[in-house]
């Protein structure tokens, strides 16, 4: 359950996740999914099993799952895990607001299923979340398992994205174009596939109906070409950069 991504440090890998349903116990203010109790959606798990069928595992360096809540939707996860790992033995990760830690059985619950999948556990450790966490309990599970359970530090590194898109200042870092680690995809439950190396939005590169290669070349061309074509801030934020590097070399 130690969080050991081997591959995660090449550029040509992908750490792939699975946001089952992006249906959550809470309703966040920060939301970057628009999360929330009313939220229906999941993942058609026959498209999702035909297309990990066309999945070169040789370019998989992981695979997680986070919505939404996977505490609340255990099963449908689990379906998701069961049929990634059933093509390939690969590191496994799972990214939860901790409600279930308040509850007896959910925590049983949890912790049986991440045992099952030989998840390693990231805890959020934003005020909101804290405030549904029993911490006493969380940190007892980090004591009797250190490598296995990463508790996050109190923070508010929120992206402009979701609830507050529009709502908050948008910074880019051009982290599209200079990450130089595994790319990160996520399958939604609409069946799409969002490319998450980014600061404020995750630009679409690809469905459930197209092959990973297709997903894998796009993803290729727009590191190559920029993200210009998907994301409302890339130009901006590359005007932004050109301005400085000018300002430097006149400096």
């Amino acid at each position: 359950m130690q969080l050991n991504q081997k591959g995660s440090d090449n550029p040509n890998m992908f750490d792939l996740s699975f946001i089952y349903t992006k249906r959550c116990d809470l309703e966040c203010p920060f939301c970057m999914y628009s999360s929330g109790p009313d939220v229906n959606d999941s993942i058609d798990l026959d498209a999702l099993a035909k297309w990990l069928g066309t999945v070169d595992m040789e370019h998989i360096a992981s695979f997680g799952l986070y919505g939404g809540e996977v505490g609340i939707a255990l099963a449908g996860f689990g379906a998701c895990m069961d049929m990634a790992t059933a093509l390939a033995d690969k590191p496994r990760f799972v990214i939860t607001n901790g409600s279930w830690s308040t509850n007896i059985a959910r925590t049983t619950e949890f912790i049986e299923f991440v045992m099952k999948y030989r998840c390693h556990v990231v805890v959020s450790g934003t005020p909101e979340h804290r405030r549904h966490q029993n911490r006493s309990v969380l940190e007892a599970l980090k004591e009797e398992q250190p490598d296995a359970i990463t508790l996050k530090p109190k923070d508010e590194n929120f992206h402009a994205m979701g609830r507050l898109e529009g709502k908050m200042k948008f910074s880019c870092s051009m982290k599209c174009m200079w990450w130089e680690k595994a790319s990160r995809i996520a399958v939604q439950p609409d069946g799409t596939i969002i490319y998450q190396n980014c600061d404020g939005v995750y630009p679409v590169v690809g469905n459930l109906s197209e092959p990973f290669d297709v997903v894998r070349e796009r993803v290729s061309q727009m590191k190559a070409s920029g993200f210009g074509r998907v994301c409302p801030h890339y130009e901006r934020a590359q005007r932004a950069l050109e301005l400085e590097l000018n300002e430097v070399a006149e400096g």
